[in-house]
């Protein structure tokens, strides 16, 4: 797998342990209410911090179905962009 290499596991890791970090934080700036963000803009957020703690710890799914469900690198994005919607 592309992305199943160390370095990029910790990275991925540290993104959703920031971002978790973030919206613990300050969750009004994910809140449907009181934020420009939508509820499945904020699902996502959460899917993407499960998923990146997912992968980020090693954990290898056997069913392909949760292989789909579990992939690092949309994960991965939607990190990035949570991460700029809260900082910048």
């Amino acid at each position: 797998m592309l992305m199943d290499k160390g370095p990029i596991r910790g990275l991925i890791l540290i993104l959703a342990l920031v971002v978790a970090c973030c919206i613990f934080w300050e969750p009004a700036r994910f809140a449907a209410n009181t934020s420009s963000l939508h509820i499945w803009q904020g699902i996502l957020l959460i899917w993407a911090v499960c998923t990146g703690v997912t992968f980020g710890i090693g954990f290898h799914p056997r069913s392909i179905v949760w292989r789909i469900f579990f992939c690092p690198l949309p994960a991965f994005l939607i990190l990035i962009w949570g991460l700029c919607q809260f900082f910048c």
